[in-house]
């Protein structure tokens, strides 16, 4: 039944090679290249993200595989239609595929704990057949012990619904209807476990494709850290670290109280286990090596910039799930200046603000970890095709017209920004339209409805006032 019915086409910025790569350096093992890389997607469904990576990444090779041939056939138009030409789509089942080539990053998401052990079997192969030496593993599973007690709403929601008719859509619309009309009763189960209602409410917001290949998989198993990490040792690999970054650093991601953990040292392992005991950990994304650790001072090997067009915070950090902390201003804000104005690396920053390299890398790691800053790419000029990459990124932007919010991608980053249809319609009419943006952009407006011609013109005016502000970060990501 989930062979035939096309998943939800969703881009993860986790898969993001750079983040994997920033990871596993951090960590100090052996990466590869930050440019001329090769990537494999293990499941990538209709190519959302492999897509958007492959345009903000064209010295780098993307292969995308699929078992579901609508998703193949999809993406490989979508790939047409945008001009990418450095990613390959293969629609195959992977228990019984043929030789493919050496890779440095392979990844999977939202397939390794929905299938038989025989497909596991077969990931494993690719992994140990199809991994460079240097290579990354991104994995994503459903967890333990978050998901112990939350198991039996799966359970209930699959027994109750799965058969009543021949159509899946209707009978994933009954199971959440069932599930809410027990939480309403006030079943002994929801009694006992509060989070159940809210984790249905959640439910009820998901697109149905999502909840079907989810809930009604046949082998669907959360695993446990530590059977997730034998399974890998088994492979040849070395745990490499998490995302989100600042699930790695113990004294952020345990809230108060749990300091003595922090004791443990360096037996990593035993901390992961009860990090996810104390976050109650129902997701993971697993980042595993094939290199070794022989890197001792991996912030010189990484470049990092500010990869979003909103005000940096530094006072009351709250990310999920861990305590609140803040900043010192002083050092980080003039860090953050300079990395907007184009310094990016380490010893340019030392140079630049006369300060030591051991106060930079250390303000650097903080920012890393509060989510300010990101790793970013520096692709050079006479390596970048800027006429390709401008084409591209029309056909991006002139797709998100047709939609409320889309992702677009950025050579700077090498990753995707999500952006609105307003932003994409002010950064057409000034790639495109420069000399007459705002006459564009009103006659734009107009066509689709939103007023007449001076109604439009003074929208256009007022609005392109406001995104004027903001070119230039578009500037900076390479966007504009």
């Amino acid at each position: 039944m989930l062979e035939n019915i096309t998943y939800t086409d969703t881009f993860f910025s986790e898969l993001n090679p750079h983040a994997i790569r920033c990871t596993a350096l951090m960590r100090g093992f052996e990466v590869p290249d930050s440019l001329a890389f090769t990537y494999c997607e293990l499941g990538c469904g209709t190519g959302h993200s492999l897509l958007v990576f492959a345009a903000a990444n064209p010295l780098a090779h993307f292969t995308g595989i699929d078992f579901n041939e609508e998703h193949i056939a999809f993406a490989q138009s979508r790939a047409d239609r945008l001009g990418i030409k450095n990613c390959t789509f293969i629609y195959a089942d992977i228990t019984n595929i043929a030789s493919l080539p050496r890779f440095d990053y392979i990844v999977l998401h939202g397939l390794y704990t929905w299938v038989h052990e025989h497909v596991r079997q077969s990931i494993h192969r690719i992994v140990e057949s199809s991994l460079n030496p240097k290579g990354l593993v991104l994995v994503s599973y459903n967890a333990y012990p978050g998901w112990h007690i939350l198991e039996p709403l799966r359970m209930m929601f699959r027994e109750y619904s799965m058969h009543l008719s021949d159509d899946p859509f209707y009978n994933a619309e009954q199971g959440i209807g069932f599930l809410e009309w027990m939480h309403e009763q006030q079943s002994e189960y929801m009694k006992v476990v509060p989070s159940a209602g809210e984790f249905i409410k959640e439910l009820s917001k998901h697109d149905l494709r999502y909840i079907i290949h989810e809930y009604y998989a046949d082998n669907w198993t959360p695993l446990w850290f530590k059977e997730m990490n034998q399974k890998m040792q088994n492979s040849g690999l070395s745990f490499a670290g998490q995302l989100p970054f600042f699930l790695n650093i113990g004294a952020i991601a345990l809230p108060e109280g749990f300091e003595e953990i922090l004791t443990i040292g360096d037996d990593l392992l035993q901390f992961e286990t009860y990090k996810d005991l104390i976050r109650n950990t129902m997701f993971r994304w697993d980042i595993y090596a094939n290199g070794e650790r022989t890197i001792s001072n991996p912030l010189e090997l990484l470049d990092f910039g500010r990869v979003t067009p909103q005000e940096y915070s530094l006072n009351d950090i709250q990310l999920p799930g861990c305590k609140i902390f803040t900043l010192e201003e002083e050092i980080h804000t003039i860090i953050l200046a300079e990395l907007e104005s184009g310094q990016t690396h380490v010893r340019k920053l030392s140079a630049s603000l006369n300060l030591d390299a051991p106060i930079i890398e250390d303000a650097l790691l903080n920012l890393l970890i509060a989510e300010q800053i990101k790793p970013i790419v520096s692709i050079p000029a006479s390596e970048l095709d800027a006429k390709g990459m401008q084409s591209i990124l029309i056909s991006f932007l002139e797709e998100t017209l047709l939609c409320e919010e889309h992702t677009i991608p950025s050579p700077l980053s090498g990753s995707g920004i999500i952006i609105n249809k307003d932003t994409a319609l002010f950064l057409l009419a000034t790639i495109k339209h420069q000399e007459n943006a705002i006459d564009w952009i009103a006659e734009w407006m107009e066509i689709h409805g939103y007023g007449d011609s001076q109604q439009t013109k003074n929208q256009a005016e007022k609005a392109y006032e406001v995104f004027a502000s903001t070119i230039p970060f578009w500037k900076r990501m390479q966007i504009l």
